[in-house]
């Protein structure tokens, strides 16, 4: 039986006690407190609470989940007795493994598990051919719809812009995790010396691989609770405005700098008013960061233009979040829209960069 680097034993199949899987998933070691336990539930709460996904069906489904596995990690850490069941739980799993068999019985156990069953042969065989099916229907179908001249230039604008937006949409979240992945892999490397030296002693307890307290990201929900593998986080929550310094460290990382009214991430900047967030400068070469602002009244989606006089929420359905936000301005590249009263009251069109629709 696998002993986790806390002293208590791993459970099968894993390099981790219970225990210490639900810490990961606050980004907290073996040492914590209870009153760190809570402040991180705390934040972590906030960050993923699926409200703040209204207007995202696959957002708000993942961050149940995630928020989910948070309130079990969490009810886990606080139970009495929790850590004491799961070590005579353990006790138990040894002893009962402890008992010698045959050989063969082993042998044929291992090799059971590695031949597919029949069903699932042919539920892959079905899979792979649906797919195949799938694909030749789908060139067939761009084939066409590109050779007509009735349809040619539409469908192409069509895709152009289908894999503009998916591409757009993609390449944050590939970034981030990549960069997550190196992070893990070294974390792992660095922690083979350490193994290496270890006694064989049982009874004598790793020492635990220290996280890195200036980089929460880098350390929270590597692993779900009850996972059996390391996993990177696949899923990033927007940042918006009313967010505090720390809500917005836990989903972007550490700062570049920061101070009591402003976080600086490469050329971004994150402004805050009262511990609030309230603006941002943005510069997505040295630092994407994912923002979005939501209007705050109803609006007619289809709205294609604003005017003098529209408000903030026509102009968000309009041109979308700005790269540049303060009190009474938004900033769309090189363009500017000005307001008063959280009216319109004129713009700085730059078509250069971001081009305004604005009625005549």
């Amino acid at each position: 039986m696998q002993t986790c680097s806390c002293g208590d034993w791993a459970e099968e199949g894993r390099d981790r006690c219970a225990r210490c899987s639900a810490l990961e998933t606050f980004g907290l070691d073996s040492t914590a407190t209870a009153d760190q336990i809570k402040a991180a539930h705390r934040t972590l709460v906030k960050v993923w609470h699926p409200d703040r996904f209204q207007d995202d069906p696959k957002l708000r489904e993942a961050a149940e989940a995630r928020l989910k596995a948070i309130n079990s990690a969490y009810v886990l850490l606080t139970a009495k007795g929790g850590q004491r069941a799961s070590r005579q739980s353990a006790h138990s799993a040894t002893r009962t493994r402890s008992k010698p068999q045959a050989a063969s019985g082993r042998s044929a156990s291992f090799f059971a598990h590695l031949i597919p069953s029949p069903v699932m042969l042919l539920k892959c065989a079905a899979l792979g051919c649906g797919l195949v099916i799938f694909v030749l229907l789908a060139q067939s179908a761009d084939s066409y719809f590109a050779s007509q001249p009735t349809t040619a230039r539409i469908y192409s604008e069509l895709r152009e812009g289908i894999v503009s937006n998916f591409r757009e949409a993609t390449g944050d979240i590939w970034n981030r995790t990549v960069t997550h992945l190196h992070g893990f892999i070294a974390q792992k490397v660095e922690a083979i010396p350490a193994a290496a030296a270890q006694s064989a002693d049982a009874e004598q307890p790793a020492a635990a691989a220290p996280l890195d307290p200036a980089d929460p990201v880098q350390n929270l929900h590597r692993r779900e609770l009850g996972a059996a593998h390391a996993e990177t986080v696949r899923l990033t929550p927007y940042i918006t405005t009313g967010l505090t310094q720390e809500e917005v460290k836990a989903v972007q990382g550490a700062p570049t700098s920061a101070s009591e009214d402003k976080l600086i991430y490469g050329g971004s900047e994150l402004d805050f008013t009262h511990g609030k967030l309230t603006g941002w400068k943005l510069d997505s070469a040295s630092a994407p960061i994912r923002v979005k602002l939501w209007p705050d009244a109803p609006v007619d989606p289809g709205l294609a233009a604003f005017h003098v006089g529209s408000s903030r929420s026509a102009v968000l359905v309009v041109q979308g979040t700005p790269t540049y936000l303060s009190k009474n301005e938004f900033g769309y590249g090189g363009s500017m829209v000005y307001f008063q009263d959280d009216r319109v009251i004129s713009w700085k069109n730059d078509p250069a960069t971001v081009p305004l629709r604005v009625e005549p």
